[in-house]
């Protein structure tokens, strides 16, 4: 399961930074069913992309120990969750997007309750072998 989390956890991080890089090189032609827009949002666009480049270089450092960054990687799904939500925002204020970000809205809200669950199953399997190594005497490599 740590495995799987870890991989999982490298392809989101290096598909947030893809996005990003496309959303900062790019601008307004990297969205879909984007039209043209004034400066001050093509500004204010490529400067969250930079941000959101930080975001999955975060989540890429987490993917390396896992049980020791369980909280980081909580608190980049809440983050990520939240930016689910402000599309519903962005929804109800200014109607319904182009249908990707439709399709991307459930999966925005998805992902972070799927990592939340894969991090605290590995952090569980992880304490138990804790626990059985403990009982045997046996130091864990994760102690020290």
């Amino acid at each position: 399961m740590r495995r799987v989390l870890q991989i999982w956890l490298l392809v989101f991080g290096v598909v947030c930074v893809g996005i990003a890089v496309a959303h900062l090189f790019f601008g307004t032609a990297s969205i879909i069913g984007g039209g043209p827009v004034n400066a001050t949002i093509d500004s204010d666009m490529r400067f969250y992309a930079v941000l959101f480049g930080a975001y999955g270089l975060a989540v890429m450092w987490c993917a390396r120990d896992v049980e020791r960054k369980a909280t980081a990687i909580n608190l980049l799904g809440v983050i990520f969750f939240v930016g689910g939500l402000a599309r519903l925002l962005a929804w109800a204020a200014t109607g319904q997007p182009n249908w990707f970000y439709v399709l991307m809205t459930p999966v925005e809200l998805v992902i972070p309750i799927v990592n939340y669950l894969l991090v605290r199953a590995v952090c569980r399997d992880d304490a138990a072998e804790l626990g059985r190594a403990e009982s045997r005497g046996v130091p864990h490599p994760s102690v020290g």
